[in-house]
């Protein structure tokens, strides 16, 4: 049987590296983090795979200034893991810095004893 806990540790340990490098607009350090069937729909509703997301980080179209996770909840499937809650990110674009208060789901897989992002959905949260 598979330690819940043991499961969800590695699974946030895998998430705050990959908002270490989105901060650090390190597409190469992103990479193994990511599945390669990647799914990345930006708030916007423009959807990336795995390599148009690394090449508008490697091409800075796409720079976070700022991104932080918060009342994220996971509802652990096996080897599947569904995370859901707010992010707020401060983002650059050649269209200017945008502020994003959004709520998100990502979808984690486990392969090899590592969690890869597969699956990551986000939209605005309106202003009140």
């Amino acid at each position: 049987m598979v330690d819940q806990s043991e499961a969800l540790r590695r699974l946030y340990e895998a998430d705050d590296e990959r908002y270490r490098a989105m901060l650090a607009n390190d597409a190469d350090a992103l990479a193994p983090l990511f599945a390669e069937d990647l799914v990345y729909t930006h708030s916007s509703a423009v959807v990336d795979n795995k390599q148009q997301y690394l090449d508008a980080v490697r091409e800075k179209r796409m720079r976070y200034l700022a991104a932080q996770r918060h009342d994220a909840v996971v509802r652990l499937y096996g080897p599947v893991a569904v995370m859901h809650g707010r992010v707020i990110m401060q983002v650059e674009t050649p269209d200017g810095k945008k502020d994003l208060h959004n709520l998100f789901q990502a979808v984690w897989v486990e392969r090899d004893e590592r969690w890869l992002l597969a699956s990551w959905a986000s939209t605005v949260i309106p202003s009140a």
